[in-house]
């Protein structure tokens, strides 16, 4: 028997506890996915933006941490379609893992598609973006090829290799004995991903000169990237602080169990008359 179907056969007597099994870790995974498809979408972005050179490498920190948080949206969404669909009926043909990945994969790809598909097609004709200056465009030099090429590339590709990496991250901690940790391990590597990212991204560029907002535009990706390290690695800390106390804690001692109650029996069966 695989290790999916061990989870899936303890489903009977755990309950609610082998439906948690396959849950554990996966919205956590969700942020690492999120935040390395949508840093690679900001690289491929920056590569092909004219803007001033020492503003270049601002929408690979803002593709960073618009990851972080689509990824856990994805995240969310993979578990909502794991309660919806209980791990007790995927036993049904003997493809419990397969079946969880799919179910993993879809609800990732639900939550990191439908926010971008929604702004790009409702929202102003204009390039979505917060850190190069062009501004709206006519709706004639928008909607079609340009639209369609950017909700491709920065909406599509990224969500769909987030939903993979999230699916595979998934299925490591469902497989995994210590899939407790993924919890706050993951999430703390994101975050000082994120504390190295500005100096890295930038190395060789230029300084800022000059006045006005473009020279603060750097500074300011640079703010809202290290902002989101520190939270995650904050929400890490807080994450395994709560699991090392509920462990210290433990289960209750079957000697502090209250007695159980035995009914006494008549005192015609105990003394015979």
């Amino acid at each position: 028997m695989s290790e999916a179907e061990r989870g899936v056969a303890g489903q009977g007597a755990g309950g609610s506890r082998g439906e948690r099994r396959w849950v554990v870790g996966v919205a956590p995974w969700g942020v690492a996915a999120g935040a390395v498809a949508w840093c690679l979408a900001g690289s491929r972005r920056a590569a092909y933006t004219e803007n001033y050179p020492w503003n270049v490498w601002t929408p690979i920190g803002y593709g960073a941490v618009k990851g972080v948080f689509l990824g856990l949206l994805a995240g969310w969404c993979a578990v909502l379609v794991l309660r919806v669909v209980p791990a007790a009926r995927w036993r049904e043909g003997g493809r419990a893992a397969a079946r969880y990945a799919g179910l993993v994969f879809a609800g990732g790809l639900l939550g990191g598609l439908v926010p971008g598909t929604v702004r790009d097609f409702l929202g102003e004709p204009q390039p979505r973006t917060l850190y190069y200056f062009d501004g709206p465009r006519p709706e004639s030099q928008w909607y079609w090829r340009p639209l369609l090429s950017e909700w491709l590339t920065f909406t599509v590709l990224p969500a769909f290799g987030c939903a993979v990496l999230l699916t595979v991250g998934a299925l490591v901690s469902a497989r995994s004995s210590h899939r407790e940790r993924f919890g706050w391990a993951v999430p703390a590597l994101v975050g000082v991903g994120l504390l190295v990212l500005p100096h890295c991204a930038a190395a060789g560029l230029p300084a800022p000169e000059g006045n006005g907002d473009h020279v603060n535009e750097s500074a300011g990706a640079g703010l809202v990237v290290l902002a989101t390290g520190f939270g995650l690695l904050v929400s890490a800390w807080v994450v395994r602080s709560r699991r090392r106390a509920r462990r210290s804690v433990g289960p209750p001692s079957p000697g502090l169990r209250p007695p159980r109650s035995t009914p006494i029996p008549p005192r015609s069966v105990r003394g015979g008359g």
